[in-house]
Formats: C-alpha cells, sequence, structure tokens
C-alpha cells in the first residue's frame, strides 16, 4: 500500500498542467499554420521553382585543374540567382555524371538516387555536370534532373580555351540551362493547373507521422517496485526546413518539431514486492529534435521535450473465478520532461530511427527517472 499512499497527496484535477500543454499546443498549431502562409510568400519571390547544384566531376588527366569543380557550378548559381527566377542551393560535393549511352541499370539507379536527393530537399531541378581540359580546352557536359518528370536532360558539350573566355562559356552554359529550367518550369505549371490536389498536398509539405517501439529501465524508489518494461508512442513532426521562414536560418533548418503520445504499463508480479500493484503511464509532449546532417539520407539527432504525464496506480484484489476486483486506483497528473540522443536513416518517404531516451516525471513526493531505449519507424508527405 506504499505505492498508493504517494499518490494521496496528489489532485485529481491538474488545471494548471492542463493550461500549459494547452498554450504549447496552441503554439505549435500557430507555427506549424504559418509553414504554408511562408511557402506561399518564398513562391511570389521565385515562381519558377528551386534548384539544386552539385561540384561538377572532373572527369580529365589533368588534377591541377580541378578547382574548376566547384567554379562552374558557383558561377552557375550566381546567374541564375541574378535572374530572381529560381530559389538556388549549392552542394559542395560531386555527383558523378551519367553519360546517356551507360547501361539502363545504372542509368535507372542514378534517376532513383537524384529523385530521393530532390524529394529530400523539396526541389524541382538537380543540375549536374562533368568537365576535363585538354590542350588547355576545357570541355564541359552538363545535365539536369526534374524531379517531377523523373526525367534527366542533357546540355550540348560546351568547349572554349582557358582564361577570360572561361567567363564566356559559362554565361552561354547558363542559358541554356535557364533554357531548359524553363522548357521543365512550363510542363510543371501545366500538371500544378490540371490538378485540384494540389495546393491542398502543400499544406501538409514537411509533416511526418509514426510509431516507436522501445525498452524502458526504470530507476530509483520506482525501479525497486517496477524495474524494466516496454513503451509504446505515436507520433507527428514538421521539419521546419520545409517553411518558407525558416529553411535559411542556419540552426532553424535543421530543427523538427513533433508531438507525441507514448504508453507504457508496469506491474509486479514478477518481482519481490509483497502487494501487487499495476502502474500505468499515458503522457503527450511537445518535442523539439536537432538533425546534424551526416549524410542526405543519414542524421545524428539531439532533442528534448516536455508535456503532461497522466499515470495511474491500481491495486487488485485476488484473482478468484475470473478477473481481480481493482481494490484501489489513484490517478495523477503531473509534469515530465525528456532529453534524446539517436540516429535517423531514411529511404525515399520512409524513416527509421533509433535511439536513447531520457525522461523524468515530476511526482509530488518523488519523481520517477527511466531510460527508453527506442525503434521507429515513420512516412514523410
Amino acid at each position: 500500500m506504499v505505492i498508493i499512499a504517494r499518490f494521496k497527496c496528489r489532485t485529481s484535477c491538474p488545471p494548471r498542467s492542463l493550461r500549459v500543454l494547452g498554450v504549447v499546443a496552441l503554439g505549435l498549431a500557430v507555427l506549424l499554420g504559418a509553414g504554408p502562409a511562408a511557402a506561399e510568400d518564398r513562391v511570389s519571390v521565385y515562381p519558377e521553382g528551386k534548384v539544386l547544384l552539385y561540384n561538377f566531376q572532373n572527369t580529365g588527366r589533368a588534377a591541377e585543374y580541378g578547382y574548376y569543380s566547384y567554379i562552374i557550378p558557383n558561377s552557375i548559381t550566381t546567374e541564375l540567382k541574378r535572374s530572381r527566377k529560381y530559389e538556388v542551393r549549392s552542394f559542395p560535393v560531386i555527383f558523378e555524371y551519367v553519360d546517356p549511352s551507360a547501361p539502363e541499370e545504372v542509368y535507372k539507379n542514378r534517376v532513383r538516387l537524384l529523385s530521393e536527393r530532390g524529394k529530400e530537399f523539396s526541389a524541382d531541378f538537380i543540375v549536374t555536370g562533368s568537365y576535363y581540359v585538354e590542350n588547355r580546352t576545357i570541355f564541359i557536359k552538363t545535365q539536369i534532373f526534374d524531379v517531377h518528370q523523373q526525367k534527366i536532360m542533357d546540355i550540348n558539350e560546351t568547349s572554349e580555351e582557358l582564361g577570360a573566355m572561361l567567363l564566356v562559356i559559362i554565361d552561354r552554359l547558363s542559358e541554356k540551362i535557364n533554357t531548359e529550367l524553363q522548357k521543365g518550369v512550363a510542363v510543371k505549371l501545366a500538371r500544378t493547373a490540371s490538378s485540384p490536389y494540389t495546393s491542398f498536398y502543400n499544406v501538409f509539405n514537411g509533416f511526418s507521422f509514426g510509431a516507436s517501439a522501445g525498452l524502458v529501465s526504470i530507476y530509483g524508489p520506482w525501479g525497486d517496485i517496477y524495474d524494466r518494461t516496454e513503451m509504446a508512442s505515436l507520433y507527428i513532426a514538421y521539419d521546419l526546413a520545409a517553411a518558407g521562414s525558416a529553411k535559411n536560418v542556419p540552426v532553424l533548418r535543421d530543427m523538427v518539431l513533433a508531438l507525441h503520445y507514448d504508453y507504457m504499463t508496469a506491474n509486479t508480479r514478477d518481482t519481490d514486492v509483497p502487494t501487487e500493484s499495476i502502474f500505468t503511464l499515458r503522457s503527450f509532449s511537445f518535442n523539439g529534435a536537432y538533425l546534424y546532417r551526416m549524410e542526405s539520407f543519414f542524421a545524428l539527432t539531439a532533442g528534448a521535450g516536455a508535456g503532461l504525464a497522466v499515470s495511474r496506480v491500481e491495486i487488485p484484489g485476488p484473482d478468484i473465478n475470473g478477473p481481480p476486483m481493482i481494490l484501489d486506483s489513484r490517478r495523477s497528473y503531473d509534469p515530465c520532461v525528456s532529453l534524446s540522443a539517436g540516429a535517423r536513416f531514411i529511404l525515399s518517404r520512409i524513416e527509421f530511427g533509433a535511439g536513447l531516451a531520457y525522461h523524468h516525471i515530476f511526482f509530488a513526493d518523488r519523481g520517477m527517472d527511466y531510460t527508453l531505449t527506442y525503434f521507429s519507424v515513420g512516412y514523410r508527405l
């Protein structure tokens, strides 16, 4: 009966905790609702779409000209931004050029990889290329991947002698890229106009939902009673990189906000505690996590959360001829906090996560501390 005594000082009505949870939920709703509005503001500035550029691949023998790998895409980026037609983002990594005569399996694999990059960054087009230098003449090949049409477009090879004329060749190359982008934009706009569900889908861009399960280890006085058990969770999350107001802010664009519902139950049947009891926990929390993106498909995560824990302790009677009668029951409402660290893997739109989380519940007399080793799976819209 010691467990029940711990809950007698608790009230069955938690106005303060519920008000705090309501304010948190309202704040999240306002933030998520602002996402689509911000996206509309961005569209008014960049009406044509989003373009990703990767460093060009040096396919020649002259390694001393390796610096053109980033000079060429940087110059193209500058020209495209100057037109104010596109939102352009460049990456300091090389995306290998695929020759149109490559085997079909290689070509399909490249389309799949480019498609994943495009969906990850909500891009419309991806520009990649290669070059080589021979007899002081540079030869440049360029490809544009249309994320929506799943199609790779090749730009005619361009060549020019090294020196001041290189600026001319890059200008001509930028014009060709702009022409091809405009063709893709026209197709995209036509498809958008013909689909009545596009605006509805854009509202949910950046959201993901999923579930997780894991093993719980309870510590302190509560651990002496209940020890180990399992926990299941549901979540809905929003990636701030999809919000126009946050996607260009260094820290915010790597943040994810989420609402969690957790469920856990434990009992003393397999312990040495003389009085049998059943502990049930349901918690609702608001969480924020920072993603340290090591690769486009892999990120380390660190997060924190706070919310409301609804717990109940029950003392069952003897099990005689059917389910036992509950002799006593106490419910408690208390604030809770959590810290977590883990990793996230992305395969197309499927998210896999794993990690370790620490939780603390602020009971009136003695708080509960437990750790959760979890595995999660989710889907990104």
